[in-house]
């Protein structure tokens, strides 16, 4: 089909007779003139003019110029290249066509003209109408050829004739024909601080937007054939209209009807052009969407149809009117689900929502519509733009915040992940457009069709996302996510977000463990002589949720969130624990993108900005922490040494790390590992060694958080698309005291504990909780051995502890005993074809129970307490336990048990029935 422009050809200008001339015309004669119209009457509407005012100077200024004003001071020559996408075709399949000089020139995008080096700014996703659309930024030099330039060299001239065409054309698109507020597109700049007098002729918006026509038949022409792809626009690269050459075309187009349109092409192609009209003597503009034509019924040898107002088309047919059918548009455009939104709704106030537009349907008079020569792809591409601006403007801020914490990002997508809040993703947020540009959109822009059918897969929302790592060690990843798909149930199913819009929950569960390690590998080298509680506290107060508000405060995070509410107006608690949970996001973010060492860096400084006698108190700088780390390894080297079992020792470490794969360089520090609070003067030889520190549980403080920080790294890539309740569940069943403990015993750590005489005469001790204790301090030993790498860490437990991830999910070890219960029942009732009914009932609580929940008749357990035979150890008296309850199941009853509450009392007879029912739970 050959393009054709809808206007008229600007070589034909300055002709006594004018035509609308299509590509075919380059090649072929011209067609047979067609006489220029008739002097619009007084009573047709003017139609909207580009160019009213021709002359060099500057038209009069109206509301708004300075925001769209290209000073002449202005030297902008860096600009991206914005590439639009959709995922599926629009009813348009033609582009806004020009045809100057026998050459055609079609409509492909905005330049976005900026002052100085733009950021690095990623791809931009928006939902408009149900259709997902992309837009890329490509950096690039401005052409010279759009500034109407032969060569490279723009003469004084040229720059104000380009700068005034600029303004005037920004006037024309954006604030005539759609309606934008130029407040909302840009802000007022000096570009020449030189010149920064207050003159308005000095002022200019600090964007500009430069349409793109590329040249069809010329060359260098690269990725042409994108330039008849309707659902892409900005891909190809050639010779450019000049902006001047533009404006001229739009002026002449507006100065004829859709008559004149009529009597030249076929009337079709009329369908999706946009024409400007009045409307209760309102200027308008409209996208048309059908032509009514006159019936062709004959009465008493009378045409019935109205020829006064009619308008014969050139294959013959009457047109009655055109007419505009609008679609509309809802509130929460792209939002995630009503149930998501009404959870948002009882957190806060939303600062905006998507414009609701009702249904429009207008049928006009061709006489009374003027041809602006576009076509709604431009349209929909020029309405999307405050959008497209507030994006690179939340991304200016974060290029400052970059620059002012010393940062520099290599995958910007996680930076602005860390700001965005759950709300903003749910909520549409970032799919709200202003209302006029909302509207405009929808009278102006691209109609799709039969969205409703359209069905998004996985591989078409993540195209372009780069593949995500799985750090499994002895896991299969295909295995892995089979086991996922079979045995996570409902409640844990996959979120499929796009890399370039997704929520900070993964990263704030990442940066929880970050953060956590950070403190503790400070606190502990910072503050040798605390033990374990101090150093527990002491991580708390920093952590918490109150004290991280404050340092986000202090480095003004609000200004960078991106959520669904109106901050003003929100809870002053839940406002401090959103900019909480982004300062753990962030500290994620930064750590996947470039590991422990900038987090270190960053956490330094920001509490030096927040309270930098807390920062002296108890942090280290990497530097610091690594010179720490070498004093605290030498302390015990040369008393070690020479005690008399030194020898004895080094066999007995070289065994253990043979037999547990864990190696601790230095004999010294695996014993601090080894040494049990219980081993301690007088329940030891006399000749037995202990170092400085006496046992350990300090050292196990420090291995914890080396522990909580790899897990949950291992975690976000074992599930790149599942959200924080998940991770955290799976990772406390991960390294739970029971599951720890099992590691440290088949490893072989048992027999090289150093317990006290006491406890190995007593057997007084749960050793569980020591195997893990001990497991967790040869992590902590290792890691201070090695401070700048956690490598070494890393592959133990991919070795140990990693490998079991599979069985945990098909175990379903995250899980209370009541999900658990109610996944098998729903399993049987399936396999059974027929409802199996259960459920609990609240019964009498008994005199005594013993401390695992098992009912014990009161009788007997007052004769124990009388006898003196209480088993205190293993089974205490519970005070007066709350509630008691019995399990049914097809109504009989299958278990009964008690506990302080009643979800207590609930999982402890679903564990009784599970195990009833030959169910192994939570069992190694």
């Amino acid at each position: 089909m050959d393009d054709v422009s809808v206007g008229l050809s600007i070589s034909e200008m300055e002709h006594e007779n004018a035509s609308f001339l299509s590509a075919s015309a380059v090649k072929e004669a011209p067609p047979k003139p067609v006489p220029l119209p008739a002097p619009v009457p007084a009573a047709t509407p003017a139609p909207a003019n580009p160019a009213q005012a021709a002359s060099a100077a500057l038209p009069v200024a109206t509301a708004g110029d300075e925001y769209l004003r290209v000073s002449y001071h202005c030297k902008a020559s860096k600009c991206f290249r914005l590439q639009w996408e959709a995922e599926m075709n629009p009813r348009c399949t033609r582009q806004t066509t020009i045809v100057t000089d026998g050459k055609v020139y079609i409509f492909d995008g905005f330049y976005l003209l900026c002052h100085g080096n733009p950021p690095e700014v990623p791809r931009f996703e928006y939902t408009r109408g149900g259709v997902m659309c992309k837009i890329h930024f490509i950096p690039e030099e401005l052409p010279s050829s759009v500034r109407g330039a032969t060569g490279n060299d723009v003469d004084g001239d040229t720059h104000r004739s380009f700068c005034n065409s600029l303004f005037m054309l920004q006037r024309y698109v954006f604030q005539q024909l759609l309606g934008i507020q130029p407040a909302h597109l840009f802000s007022k700049v000096f570009p020449d601080p030189a010149h920064a007098t207050g003159d308005a002729s000095e002022i200019c918006g600090d964007y500009h937007l430069v349409p793109r026509f590329v040249a069809v038949k010329e060359e260098p022409l690269l990725h042409g054939e994108y330039l008849h792809s309707p659902n892409r626009i900005g891909y190809a690269v050639g010779r450019l209209l000049s902006v001047q050459e533009v404006l001229a075309y739009l002026d002449i187009s507006a100065k004829f009807t859709v008559r004149d349109f009529f009597v030249q092409f076929d009337h079709n192609e009329l369908i999706d052009c946009i024409v400007s009209t009045r409307i209760n003597g309102q200027p308008s503009v409209f996208r048309i969407d059908d032509i009514i034509f006159e019936s062709s019924e004959i009465e008493g040898g009378k045409n019935l149809s109205d020829e006064k107002h009619s308008i014969v088309t050139k294959d013959g047919r009457r047109v009655r009117a055109i007419a505009h059918r609008g679609q509309g548009a809802y509130n929460y455009d792209g939002a995630k689900s009503k149930k998501r939104i009404r959870k948002w709704q009882q957190e806060g106030e939303f600062l905006q929502l998507s414009p609701e537009v009702e249904l429009q349907s207008e049928e006009l008079r061709p006489m009374e519509c003027h041809l602006t020569g576009i076509r709604t792809d431009l349209f929909e591409v020029a309405s999307a733009m405050p959008m497209v601006l507030k994006y690179i403007r939340h991304f200016n801020l974060l290029t400052s915040f970059e620059e002012q914490m010393g940062l520099k990002f290599k995958d910007k997508t996680l930076l602005r992940q860390a700001f965005t809040h759950g709300s903003y993703i749910d909520i549409g947020m970032q799919n709200v457009n202003t209302v006029e540009a909302t509207r405009s959109r929808v009278r102006l822009g691209h109609v799709f069709e039969n969205v409703a059918s359209l069905k998004r897969s996985r591989s078409v929302l993540l195209d372009g996302d780069a593949s995500v790592p799985v750090k499994a060690a002895g896991n299969n990843a295909s295995q892995l996510r089979k086991v996922a798909e079979k045995h996570l149930s409902g409640d844990f199913k996959e979120e499929f977000h796009s890399r370039y819009l997704c929520p900070y929950e993964r990263l704030e569960f990442l940066g929880d463990a970050v953060l956590g390690f950070l403190v503790a590998s400070s606190a502990f080298l910072k503050l040798p002589d605390a033990d374990e509680g101090f150093l527990h506290q002491t991580r708390v107060d920093i952590v918490n949720n109150d004290n991280l508000g404050k340092m986000a405060k202090t480095a003004n995070f609000e200004c960078l969130l991106l959520s669904a509410f109106d901050l003003a107006k929100l809870n002053e608690e839940l406002k401090a624990k959103i900019t909480a949970d982004c300062f753990e996001a962030l500290l994620g973010a930064l750590y996947k993108d470039q590991g422990i060492v900038p987090c270190r860096a960053l956490l330094g400084k920001l509490m030096d900005m927040h309270d930098a006698e807390l920062r002296e108190l108890c942090f280290l700088s990497t530097d610091e922490l690594l010179v720490e780390a070498k004093a605290f390894v030498e302390k015990d080297r040369a008393a070690i040494k020479k005690w008399s079992k030194y020898t004895h020792t080094r066999l007995l470490h070289r065994r253990f790390a043979a037999r547990s794969g864990v190696d601790i360089a230095n004999t010294h520090l695996w014993l601090q590992a080894m040494t049990h609070a219980s081993f301690q003067k007088p329940q030891i030889d006399d000749d037995e060694f202990i170092g400085h520190d006496p046992s350990y549980e300090r050292i196990e403080f420090l291995g914890d958080a080396v522990l909580q920080l790899l897990s949950s790294e291992f975690l976000v890539d074992a599930f790149p698309y599942h959200q924080e309740h998940l991770l955290t569940q799976v990772r406390s069943s991960l390294v739970k005291n029971k599951k720890l403990a099992i590691f440290a015993r088949n490893a072989g750590y048992e027999e090289f504990i150093r317990l006290g005489n006491n406890v190995k005469k007593n057997g007084n001790l749960y050793v569980e909780d020591v195997l893990a204790d001990v497991f967790e301090a040869t992590l902590g030993a290792v890691y201070v051995e090695n401070p700048g790498d956690l490598g070494k860490v890393r592959s133990i437990l991919e070795q140990l502890l990693f490998p079991r991830l599979t069985e945990a999910i098909r175990r379903r070890e995250w899980m209370n005993p009541r999900k658990v219960f109610s996944h098998y029942v729903a399993q049987w009732s399936r396999s059974s074809n027929r409802p199996i009914p259960c459920q609990f009932k609240n019964i009498k609580v008994p005199g005594a129970v013993s401390e695992a929940g098992v009912l014990v008749p009161k009788d007997k357990a007052e004769d124990g307490m009388a006898n003196g035979t209480s088993k205190s150890k293993k089974a205490k008296k519970a005070e007066s336990p709350g509630h008691a309850v019995a399990l049914y199941v097809n109504r009989f009853q299958v278990a009964r048990a008690v506990g302080r509450t009643i979800s207590a009392a609930q999982d402890a007879a679903c564990m009784q029935a599970l195990k009833l029912y030959g169910v192994k739970l939570h069992e190694d």
